[in-house]
């Protein structure tokens, strides 16, 4: 920025000594930037780079008193600025918030801590420092008296002399607790109490739609609250052991997710879980029965979770096909928009179609082990096959006894967490006509349930009354049982 030493206001040939005094500090920074640095000893560089800090300092309170010069004589008339901070923006091209900030410490320097402003014009604090004195001194109390601001401002410039900008930040955030510390305590107990009041008003939760099988939650909480919440997510996230099926390779986003499943889960299955209606939380899906035995289909959730689906479903059915046709049929014939397409056949209204986000079939059997699932199954015309079964679920007695034979933890080779954060497992599937007993059920952990469901391994009742794992082809081609009571190895 070049400095104009020539003729001004004042008179033709007129240099006022300030503009003359800056075009010679101007000359001797422009001969220090040309001075080159490499020759300078290695022993010189810490004197030169004080040196210039106490330079850079200096410069800045001559700035910052010419700028409130300018303010108390109104020189933005001058270029129509609407304010002081809008004019020092515009000569010196500082951003709106650093322009504001500039002239307000220039004010505070003149008015309210002059040892600050005397400090840094004589190079003993940074710019920085100053500000962060400033903005201590202006957060304190109002009525607090001006001796005590001026202890105050005598304390930070003295801690100034051995704290760098951020440690004195920090000292300024405790200022009041160190010169008044019983009022102190009682001024922020209050501000505490209506900061907590209005955190609580202003909690908030709320569901973002559902895409691509994800949905989103959005919370704000207050303080104790996400205290509780990352209590009780802390054991429920740690990482899994290795064990057969390989270590945790899960992100801790990913497992801080899973835990909060598995907490939901335990909430849902607890014995004082909240009612409605004086019914547990559950949800419900809808599924035909011939996906849910083969896998290959996929069910619809009830719950206000909802997409933008149709209520029903108008199918183009194949030439000759009856009412009852399966539902792999539904899948194979195309949907319109209205629900008609051209060709032979005929249009068959299949049934409600509830209008919220899709479920694969596998997850469907998963979830229907050990949860408040109630599978509507449909037949092939969309009536209401199956609701459920009243002996799906494992009594919370079968869980113990379960937890008796194999050991209180997830039974799963290598796999340590506790019983109480297990689910009880169909060894033969109930959709498949396994009952709910003992001989038939196994306690694992949702990582390992979804394992099972979904990798390739597969469970069975093993000698001695319990449960083995027999892994899939690519973690051991020889599918060797593997029992977690033993010390069974996978041969590669």
């Amino acid at each position: 920025m070049d400095i104009d030493t020539g003729s001004g206001s004042g008179g033709a040939g007129f240099a006022h000594p300030l503009l003359a005094w800056l075009a010679d500090v101007g000359a001797g920074i422009d001969a220090a930037i040309e001075c080159p640095t490499l020759s300078l000893p290695l022993g010189e560089y810490e004197r030169a780079l004080r040196q210039i800090a106490v330079y850079e300092a200096k410069l800045a309170s001559l700035r910052l008193c010419l700028t409130r010069q300018a303010e108390l004589n109104e020189v933005r008339k001058l270029t129509g600025a609407a304010n002081t901070a809008g004019w020092v923006q515009q000569v010196t091209r500082m951003g709106r918030r650093e322009a504001s900030v500039s002239v307000r410490l220039a004010k505070a320097l003149d008015q309210t801590i002059r040892a600050t402003g005397e400090a840094l014009s004589g190079g003993e604090i940074s710019l920085g420092q100053a500000q962060v004195i400033e903005r201590a001194i202006r957060r304190l109390p109002n009525d607090v008296d001006t001796e005590v601001k001026a202890e105050a401002e005598a304390f930070l410039l003295d801690s100034a002399q051995a704290l760098d900008t951020d440690d004195l930040d920090k000292a300024g955030k405790h200022l009041y607790e160190v010169i008044a510390p019983e009022d102190a305590e009682r001024r922020i107990g209050k501000q505490l109490e209506e900061q907590e009041r209005r955190a609580r008003e202003n909690r908030t939760l709320s569901f973002g739609p559902v895409r691509d099988g994800m949905g989103t939650i959005f919370m704000r909480l207050d303080v104790p609250t996400l205290a509780i919440l990352q209590a009780l997510l802390d054991p429920l996230a740690r990482p899994r052991p290795t064990g057969p099926d390989g270590p945790d390779l899960r992100s801790s986003e990913r497992r801080q997710a899973d835990a909060f499943a598995a907490l939901l889960n335990q909430a849902q299955a607890a014995v004082d879980a909240p009612t409605r209606g004086s019914i547990r939380p559950r949800i419900t899906v809808t599924i035909s029965y011939k996906d849910l035995v083969t896998r290959l289909g996929y069910a619809t959730l009830n719950s206000v979770l909802t997409d933008s689906g149709p209520t029903h479903l108008k199918v183009k059915t194949q030439a000759g096909a009856c009412g009852s046709c399966g539902a792999g049929d539904w899948a194979r014939n195309a949907i319109d928009g209205d629900g008609s397409r051209g060709g032979s056949g005929g249009q068959a209204l299949i049934g409600y179609r509830i209008t919220g986000p899709p479920l694969s079939a596998t997850l469907v059997r998963q979830l229907a082990c050990d949860a408040e699932i109630i599978p509507v199954v449909l037949g092939g015309d969309g009536a209401v096959f199956d609701l459920g079964r009243g002996t799906r679920l494992f009594t919370s007695s079968q869980r113990h006894a379960l937890a008796e034979r194999d050991g209180y933890y997830c039974h799963f080779p290598g796999c340590r967490r506790p019983e109480k954060w297990t689910e009880a497992h169909h060894i033969n599937h109930w959709v498949d006509g396994g009952a709910t007993d003992l001989d038939n059920g196994v306690l694992l952990c949702q990582h390992h349930h979804t394992t099972i469901h979904t990798q390739g391994w597969t469970v069975r009742m093993g000698p001695g009354g319990h449960p083995e794992y027999l892994p899939p082809p690519w973690v051991d081609p020889y599918q060797n049982p593997i029992r977690p009571d033993d010390t069974t190895l996978i041969r590669r």
